[in-house]
């Protein structure tokens, strides 16, 4: 065996060596490219593997907010240091959406999160809402649910809600998410649903005497109080043509009978009265075309008996989104009869631009211990949205509010109180402009 032939054998030797090794090594298997999915609308796609429809979605906002207030009704406003004053701040805020969807023999089964994180400071004229997380720069859960045929569980939207019209500042009127359960049923363009709701999450700020509430002598014994029982919410629904319309009504038991001439004692306790009450209330929104491409006009309007939180006094972008939570409880929890009502038309100028004019209007009389304690309280504003580019909006709007509040009450207007005896009027702009990426 010559040098050459030596050689060539070891080379043979090691390659069918080599091939042997390599085929010992694990091999992925192939696997399919991500599918669009459109049995839901746009954006799905199949989860790999699975019949589960995934859709990603989400935005980023920044924004400015700036303006003035002066005669501010009470003491204890959201800027309650400087109740004749200007302000200006910036925040920022982050928003991821997940949906999942499949198709099953009992109908979709769909689930929903939408998850938000926000910077900056306290809006001016904004709502509770966003007073709490921007004071605490926490991540919150804005909504989340999921849904089976008619099912529907989860923190989303109440049934009773309306909208707030073609802006961002929002009006006077029920505005709330809420932890509910909820059944639809829809045929030939109408729709019934009913709703168990807590009602705590319309009353955060509505417990008397609580950290924010200092309006009145600390009450260390005390019998009752508000109940924590489910609201009953019902609506019905209607779409043809040009409008859609709906009509709701709920049952509540929110409000509490309080006497505050007195401290209670172990021996003769202080007692909180909780109180039904009912709310109705309808919107209507009206397509435009016809006029003007895109145009839109909307209308609501709400009557409540010891249901606040339904007409706008309380919750959401309310008049205690104004005035503050520290006086909450005349609004959110207080016995007596309120109404709201609002209007909004949107001009659509350009596919990349419209406007839009806004105003509402809120009123509460107190009865009990409230007999005497009235509010009015009315907001307008406009609002303009321009889209250079898909995906990216920029809005800006400006709205005046302007709150009145008569106490004839001699109980509500303790010294320490921050409802003295008389009439008191608040008034303030607001400047908004921000700034949309949404995907």
């Amino acid at each position: 065996m010559n040098f050459k032939t030596l050689l060539l054998g070891s080379a043979a030797a090691m390659i069918m060596a080599g091939g042997a090794q390599a085929a010992d090594l694990t091999v992925a298997e192939p696997v399919d490219y991500v599918k669009v999915c459109d049995a839901f609308g746009t954006g799905f796609f199949y989860s790999p593997g699975t019949d589960t429809c995934i859709k990603v979605g989400g935005y980023l906002k920044f924004g400015t907010s700036f303006g003035d207030r002066s005669g501010a009704p009470f003491v204890g406003t959201f800027n309650n240091i400087y109740t004749n004053s200007n302000w200006g701040n910036f925040y920022t805020e982050a928003s991821i959406q997940l949906t999942a969807s499949s198709v099953t023999e009992y109908g979709n089964l769909t689930g929903f999160i939408d998850y938000r994180a926000k910077t900056g400071n306290v809006r001016g004229t904004g709502d509770v809402t966003d007073y709490i997380n921007s004071a605490t720069n926490s991540a919150y859960v804005d909504s989340a649910y999921l849904e089976l045929g008619p099912l529907k569980a989860g923190y989303f939207t109440s049934l009773f809600d309306f909208g707030r019209g073609y802006n961002d500042t929002g009006m006077f009127g029920s505005d709330s998410t809420t932890d509910h359960i909820q059944l639809t049923y829809a045929v030939n363009g109408f729709g019934l649903a009913v709703s168990v709701e807590d009602a705590r999450d319309r009353n955060a700020f509505g417990q008397v005497n609580g950290p924010l509430d200092p309006n009145f002598p600390l009450i260390d014994n005390y019998s009752g109080g508000q109940d924590n029982i489910p609201d009953i919410v019902g609506a019905v629904t209607y779409a043809s043509g040009i409008f859609s319309a709906k009509v709701a009504a709920a049952w509540t038991h929110q409000a509490v009978s309080i006497d505050y001439s007195r401290a209670g004692t172990p021996a003769d306790p202080f007692t909180i009265d909780a109180k039904d009450g009912w709310a109705v209330g309808g919107g209507l929104e009206i397509a435009l075309d016809n006029f003007s491409a895109g145009d839109r006009f909307f209308v609501s309007a709400a009557y409540g008996d010891n249901a606040n939180s339904y007409t706008g006094l309380a919750g959401g972008t309310s008049v205690s989104g104004f005035v503050g939570p520290v006086l909450s409880y005349d609004f959110a929890s207080a016995p007596g009869t309120s109404w709201s009502a609002l209007a909004s038309y949107k001009h659509v100028w350009t596919p990349q631009l419209w406007s839009s004019l806004s105003g509402g209007y809120a009123n509460f009389s107190g009865r009990d211990e409230l007999d005497g304690g009235d509010v009015d309280a009315w907001r307008a504003g406009f609002t303009t949205a321009y889209t250079p580019v898909k995906g990216l909006d920029i809005v800006g709007d400006v709205f005046y509010t302007d709150v009145k509040v008569k106490n004839d009450n001699p109980n509500l207007g303790n010294p320490s109180a921050n409802v003295p005896v008389g009439d008191r009027d608040g008034s303030g702009w607001t400047f908004n402009l921000f700034l949309k990426r949404s995907w």
